[in-house]
């Protein structure tokens, strides 16, 4: 498969993504309009990885004209590592701040293992080889993020809010 018609895949799964957000708001304890902290850090994630996605597909269809291939690889991965370094730290802070310590079953700690792996192969991408296979891992990493966050956020529209767990029922007889 071109990079091209990969790219053009993962723009069209981060739109769906990025659409179905709206849904996943719609349901639940979110359209009753009670938002925890954590819900609404986790539609930013969504949505900010579906747009960075999108981003980062559109970038080399720009840009292909203007640099040699190679160098064009080397230059997105380098600037997907500083972006994803960058983010990694604001969201680690703001998932710590907030006690999410899981994603969708994965320990908190193997995601981020996970990310730090896709960063090194990046640099490793953007230093050596100028391939446009590891950048597109990179960008599809931006789609896995924004698909694990809608899959948590749809999991968790159905389980019961905070009010309704701690308010006793009343006695029957």
């Amino acid at each position: 498969m071109a990079w091209d018609s990969a790219l053009g895949s993962i723009i069209e799964v981060a739109i769906t993504l990025a659409g179905f957000s709206g849904i996943v708001a719609a349901m639940g304890r979110r359209g009753a309009g009670q938002w925890s902290s954590a819900d609404q850090l986790l539609l930013r994630i969504l949505l900010m990885s579906s747009g960075v996605a999108i981003l980062f597909a559109f970038l080399p269809f720009i840009l292909i004209d203007m640099l040699e291939s190679s160098l064009m690889w080397r230059l997105l991965s380098g600037v997907l590592v500083l972006w994803l370094i960058a983010l990694a730290i604001i969201r680690m802070r703001q998932a710590a701040a907030l006690g999410i310590r899981r994603v969708y079953g994965l320990h908190y700690l193997y995601f981020v293992c996970l990310t730090l792996v896709l960063i090194s192969l990046l640099a490793f991408n953007a230093i050596w080889l100028g391939s446009p296979s590891l950048y597109l891992l990179g960008v599809l990493w931006q789609v896995t993020i924004a698909f694990v966050t809608f899959v948590t956020m749809l999991l968790n529209s159905w389980r019961k809010g905070p009010r309704a767990v701690t308010t006793p029922a009343p006695p029957t007889d």
